[in-house]
């Protein structure tokens, strides 16, 4: 009986700089339903010394006939779509999403009462969009689109009922954050954004009504994005944020631009998220404290003294990431990074002495087995007074068709006496008794899927390459690892920081140790042990392969980094400060950031490697994929390199995602024979 292969899925995302489409993402005519079609933007350029010139493979012949077969089972997986950043109108009616369901992120509207119905599309483009905001009026939203996935997103507005489509930011290419549109000024939206190369910030103002001019409200030199607007339109929370562990709030008043500090007074802590109470006289911080218990803080802006806090203990290492604040009253809504797996909490008051994690904290989780069929995701309508909740989608919902017939998943958790550092996901497809399996498996959070470098800082400069789909690999016989190595987050300050400048060697030992443990196992076939991996894992990737070649016999890199130096030179502004903490500064650090460079222990890559890059990415530019691809080239080892025109640091569309799984799987296929 054939043994199964291994995949060790290193998946988690980083970031890089970005270019200008000379076209709106989106057409200015009222018909929503017409298709706008638009030249991708011209990648940024790059320092003379880097490599440009790898050609990108065009499969053909048994190659691309192989690939049409693996395409249907792909296209069965991705086909599961997402439902995501849902929210009501102001008279509960109507519920307004964001879903691929079409093949990419768009907008759609639906009856909140009927989660059987069918959907409306609001508009029609050939890019993706984000952020949607409903007015306080319930007539209208605004949503933000960018050109080609490369994260210089605009403002656009449109009716409820598809009408009205009009681009607000037509002028100035920035990187804009989410916006924020208060009850006290309804026709106003306030945002923060950023030129690409820009390391500051700042805080504007622009018309919600029609195209108008983009006033600058408030400016930091450093790295940071508006977290909220008191409904009052008068005060906005901005998260300062130098490095991802050393956070600051300010209270900025919007009418006069200055920055009031609210917390911390002193010391380094990272804020995970911020909101105003109903009232606006205080601040609500999701925080680590700067130690390894997650926060719940309630802040009077006024005094700066806290008046309540909520400690996470179960576990004490886990992270208040993020909060959902009441129109009215003081109900909140939490959440909760723990690791493995995330979870929500809802303390019923916001001034309400939570001590020790007790307190009126009803936990809402939703689990469902993981199985090869893979469910389309699904957002709830959460009751907070029963604990409890829905689906506001369901019915008409599609999902993924299992890839292989008998095929089916088991999840488990492998602990440090299994050889892995923090929990993390191990799925087999079903196997006959002494059947050994291919593997691969990965990086990161299994809650979360992907491991982003700046996920905190940089959440909404918008969606890095996502976790892969381990459903296809599953179908195909592959089982797939998922380990939480040194630097993911849910387990703490300390192991978040774990991996930081010199420390990032002990994360390359986890790889290894996760790889060796994996060919290890009675289940497993040591000889087609496989690294896959996105972005900071892409990176991970192309290290496994450097400095521990005998544990595997091929890798899948999407978007890696390959040059630190090429890379801290061509990346955006922020994440290049945001990097110097995490890696190091190019200039002073320049020998060790040259060590950690897969480029320069290319020589020692002997496994097969499956290259991705997006054309217009902005946050680890193609130029990184095409220097690893050309030095494999010229020394016969086999690569192949696919470049996506329309994607940035995504795989974004459908079409994107359907080729390269079913590429990647015929690569794999082809070399692990």
């Amino acid at each position: 009986m054939r043994s199964t292969p291994i995949l060790l899925a290193s998946i988690a995302a980083a970031c890089g700089g970005a270019a200008k489409s000379p076209t709106p993402a989106l057409p200015a005519e009222p018909a929503a339903a017409q298709e706008a079609v638009q030249p991708a933007p011209a990648p940024a350029t790059p320092p003379a010394s880097v490599a440009v010139d790898a050609t990108p493979d065009k499969p053909s012949g048994a190659d691309a006939a192989r690939d049409a077969e693996l395409a249907k089972a792909a296209a069965a997986a991705v086909d599961a779509f997402v439902n995501s950043q849902a929210q009501f109108t102001r008279d509960g009616k109507r519920v307004v999403f964001v879903s691929d369901r079409d093949g990419l992120p768009q907008l759609y509207v639906a009856d909140a009462a009927r989660p059987d119905a069918a959907v409306t599309r609001l508009v029609t483009s050939s890019e993706r969009v984000t952020g949607p905001v409903v007015l306080p009026d319930g007539k209208a939203l605004v949503f933000q689109s960018d050109h080609g996935a490369d994260e210089n997103w605009t403002i656009f507005r449109v009716n409820l009922d598809g009408s009205g489509l009009v681009e607000l930011t037509p002028g100035t290419k920035r990187q804009r954050d989410p916006a924020f549109i208060p009850d006290g000024k309804p026709d106003t939206i306030f945002y923060s954004g950023r030129a690409m190369s820009d390391v500051g910030t700042g805080i504007y103002m622009t018309s919600a009504k029609a195209p108008g001019e983009e006033k600058q409200l408030y400016r930091d030199d450093k790295p940071g994005a508006l977290v909220d607007v008191s409904r009052d339109g008068k005060w906005g929370l901005f998260r300062r944020f130098p490095s991802r562990s050393e956070n600051y709030l300010v209270a900025v008043d919007l009418a006069t631009g200055a920055g009031k500090p609210v917390w911390p007074k002193t010391g380094k802590v990272t804020i995970h998220s911020a909101s105003f109470s109903a009232d606006g006289k205080r601040a609500l911080i999701s925080t680590d404290g700067g130690a390894e218990q997650g926060l719940l803080l309630s802040i009077d802006i006024a005094s700066g003294k806290e008046t309540a806090r909520y400690v996470e203990t179960r576990p004490a290492t886990a992270d208040t990431t993020g909060m959902a604040v009441a129109l009215q009253g003081n109900s909140l809504a939490l959440a909760i990074d723990a690791g493995n797996p995330q979870r929500r909490a809802h303390p019923r008051r916001d001034d309400a002495q939570a001590q020790g994690g007790g307190g009126a904290a009803a936990r809402l989780r939703w689990r469902r087995p993981v199985h090869a069929r893979r469910q389309a995701v699904q957002r709830h309508v959460v009751d907070p007074e029963r604990a409890g909740g829905h689906s506001y989608r369901r019915g008409r919902d599609r999902q993924a068709q299992p890839a292989a017939q008998g095929t089916a998943a088991a999840a488990r958790r492998a602990g440090a006496d299994r050889g892995l550092d923090r929990r993390g996901r191990r799925l087999r497809p079903h196997q006959d008794p002494g059947q050994r399996v291919p593997a691969g498996g990965g990086q990161g959070q299994e809650a979360a899927g992907d491991r982003q470098l700046s996920r905190r800082p940089v959440r909404q400069l918008g969606d890095p390459v996502g976790g892969a789909d381990p459903v296809l690999f599953l179908g195909l016989g592959y089982a797939w690892i998922e380990p939480n190595v040194r630097g993911s987050t849910g387990f703490g300050r300390a192991y978040e920081e774990a991996d930081n400048g010199a420390k990032r060697l002990d994360a390359f030992k986890d790889i290894e140790t996760t790889g060796r443990w994996a060919a290890a196992q009675p289940w497993a076939d040591k000889d087609r042990v496989v690294v896959f991996g996105g972005s900071y894992g892409g990176y991970t990737v192309l290290v496994a392969l450097t400095r521990m070649p005998d544990i595997w016999r091929a890798g899948v890199d999407l978007v890696g980094v390959v040059n630190l130096k090429t890379f801290m030179a061509t990346t955006s502004g922020l994440i290049r400060e945001i990097f110097l903490l995490e890696f190091g500064d190019p200039d002073k650090d320049a020998a060790f950031l040259e060590s950690i460079s897969p480029l320069r222990d290319a020589d020692k890559i002997v496994d097969p490697l499956f290259v991705y890059a997006g054309a217009n990415d902005p946050r680890v530019p193609r130029t990184e994929s095409d220097q690893i691809v050309k030095a494999l080239r010229a020394r016969k080892v086999p690569v192949e390199y696919m470049v996506a025109g329309n994607e940035g640091h995504s795989l974004a569309h459908r079409e994107t995602q359907v080729e390269f799984y079913s590429r990647a799987a015929r690569f794999l296929e082809a070399h692990l024979k």
